[in-house]
């Protein structure tokens, strides 16, 4: 199961990534397929930590609850899209986005392995 979970953090986390940075040149038509990618690979995130937790690895399971938090939170701190240091929140989002995604290959690195 972890096997199917992790292949679609990697195709869902790539398309968010593709449609974030559509968004970011101005094509306002993609947020809605970036907020559903997006959420699903936090809600996979989550599911992978879970599993993590459950075989003891304490440590990245916690991690990944936590991203798998902010990620969202942090995307929604966009809007309204009026805010000064709004490119700063853009940066943050990213790089929650791509610590994210890393951090579900160590989690199901250390799910394979037992731990």
């Amino acid at each position: 199961m972890a096997k199917a979970l992790i292949m679609l953090v990697r195709v869902l986390g790539l398309a968010a990534i593709v449609l974030g940075v559509l968004l970011w040149a101005g094509g306002s038509q993609y947020l809605g397929a970036h907020i559903g990618s997006g959420f699903a690979v936090a809600l996979l995130v989550f599911v992978l930590a879970v599993i993590a937790l459950t075989k003891k690895a304490v440590l990245p399971g916690i991690l990944g609850v936590v991203l798998a938090v902010l990620l969202p939170v942090v995307g929604f701190m966009q809007f309204p899209l009026s805010f000064h240091s709004l490119r700063a929140v853009q940066v943050a989002h990213f790089v929650f986005a791509l610590l994210t995604i890393g951090l579900a290959e160590r989690i199901y690195s250390g799910i394979r392995k037992g731990g």
